[in-house]
């Protein structure tokens, strides 16, 4: 079987649970920037992405705690932490909030690096009705969509499912015909 062919790895390898203090210590540094940027790609703020990094570290902190996928479980409680953000206590059985139609997230010194195709795309993700931002979110991330059902609480189907309109939104959105839009995040990692 060919590279090209062959099952996308796993992100996080199956391991016993780990203590979350052990593993906020280990993954803060490598994490935490990669966490905020997975909730801008939802639609969070530069300053509520930055508090619900900081609240699902704090969230491993706590005593007792014992995470067997530490990234997935980061993404999935930082996630949480921003829709609590967003959703007013009589709104808490409503979706998850649409992104704001500005893009507004960025630092200064990240908006002067990203180039103006970035901003377009970015602004394309952000338009992307809330599921399919969200498997697009994992996917870029790295995971799998095992990894992504699991996390998200959804049928590896349902997430392919999103992944392939949200695929075929940016395409039409940037313009392009057929199947290169994998080649346009690569520049993103």
């Amino acid at each position: 079987m060919s590279a090209e062919l062959s099952p996308p790895r796993p992100l996080e390898a199956d391991t016993v649970a780990l203590p979350g203090r052990e593993l906020a210590e280990e993954l803060h540094e490598s994490e935490y920037p990669a966490l905020v940027r997975f909730l801008l790609f939802h639609g969070a703020s530069w300053s509520e992405a930055q508090d619900a990094a900081q609240d699902a570290f704090t969230q491993m902190c706590a005593p007792g705690v014992s995470i067997r996928y530490p990234k997935a479980w980061l993404r999935t409680v930082a996630w949480r932490s921003w829709v609590a953000q967003q959703v007013r206590l009589e709104d808490s059985c409503a979706e998850p909030p649409e992104p704001r139609v500005l893009v507004r997230w960025q630092t200064p010194a990240h908006a002067a690096e990203l180039g103006e195709e970035a901003r377009h795309v970015t602004a394309l993700l952000l338009g992307l009705p809330a599921k399919q931002r969200a498997a697009m979110a994992w996917h870029l991330d790295g995971f799998t969509t095992q990894e992504s059902a699991r996390a998200m609480g959804t049928t590896q189907a349902a997430v392919r499912q999103n992944l392939a309109r949200a695929r075929a939104a940016l395409r039409a959105g940037l313009g392009l015909a057929g199947g290169g839009v994998g080649d346009v995040h690569e520049g993103w990692r």
